[in-house]
């Protein structure tokens, strides 16, 4: 069955079980229009400019992080409780995705289970924004390059290689599954792989690499999925996810949160450096992480 079919029936399930009103961004996230800036059918510059010119190293103090990722939004105060975020999405027939975010606490208000977060105090030289609010994806960006972000997914399933990858019966999608799939494939390097519990959800943290033994260049399509001339090796796709594939290659590097739900399935969060060094991105992304929680009524 194709991707998009897998996919479709997948946000369906999901659709069904939460408030009809998600019957909307079930429709906008199967639809077939063009992918938004921040997903991966569409970072073929970004992998391109990694893989010709190197990601280049910043320096991890503030002034740095400020050169890099901006300035904190206009001053405001923080919100004691969390709520939906309002502010105008960056796509407008997903008007949930909150844009830019003020600092203080926030709210989900269409993926699946919901998300709480906090933006870090003003003191932070880093402005963040939610370009992307979907019932399988997620996303968190600070300032920088689009493709430099936190990444949120639901039901993941592993895709075969190839050009014209599918889910690939063969691999579960629990956290372990998952992980074992990562640790012995021969086209990924897999380090740093720990049991992990975030947001109230347990599972398995790694950080993966392409190895370069994954040789295989597609030709371009008219999603512009496929750089030229690079290997990028298919990694997952999820339900709800719309036209999102999730890929890997060039200098790119990833750490992925594995999560457990209880009730059965999964949700995966990436941290994502293209464009960006590695360790400048984690430290930007970890004061946001560590104040993530997922609605337990939705395990």
């Amino acid at each position: 069955m194709p991707i998009d079919d897998r996919l479709r029936d997948g946000l369906r399930r999901i659709a069904d079980e939460v408030d009809p009103d998600l019957e909307r961004g079930f429709q906008h996230a199967t639809s077939t229009r063009a992918p938004s800036p921040v997903r991966r059918a569409v970072t073929v510059l970004a992998y391109a400019a990694a893989a010709g010119l190197g990601i280049a190293v910043i320096g991890l103090g503030a002034s740095s992080l400020v050169d890099r990722f901006g300035t904190s939004p206009t001053p405001g105060a923080s919100v004691e409780s969390a709520s939906p975020s309002a502010n105008v999405c960056s796509d407008p027939q997903l008007p949930t995705c909150a844009g830019p975010l003020e600092p203080g606490a926030h709210r989900s208000q269409l993926f699946i289970p919901p998300i709480d977060y906090y933006i870090v105090p003003l003191d932070s030289p880093v402005a963040w924004d939610n370009p992307e609010d979907r019932p399988g994806v997620f996303t968190l960006h600070p300032a920088g390059p689009d493709t430099d972000a936190i990444f949120f997914f639901r039901d993941v399933g592993i895709l075969t290689e190839g050009c014209n990858p599918v889910f690939d019966e063969a691999v579960g999608n629990t956290a372990a599954e998952i992980a074992d799939w990562m640790e012995g494939n021969p086209g990924l390097i897999t380090t740093n792989v720990q049991p992990v519990t975030h947001g109230g959800l347990r599972g398995l943290l790694l950080d993966i690499a392409a190895s370069g033994t994954y040789t295989t260049v597609c030709p371009p399509n008219d999603l512009g999925t496929y750089p030229e001339g690079l290997p990028i090796l298919p990694l997952f796709a999820g339900a709800g996810s719309g036209d999102l594939t999730w890929w890997v290659g060039g200098d790119e590097r990833i750490r992925l949160y594995l999560l457990d739900m209880p009730g059965g399935g999964n949700v995966v969060i990436g941290i994502d450096a293209i464009h960006t060094d590695f360790e400048t991105l984690l430290e930007v992304t970890q004061p946001v992480l560590d104040g993530i929680t997922f609605d337990e009524d939705y395990y």
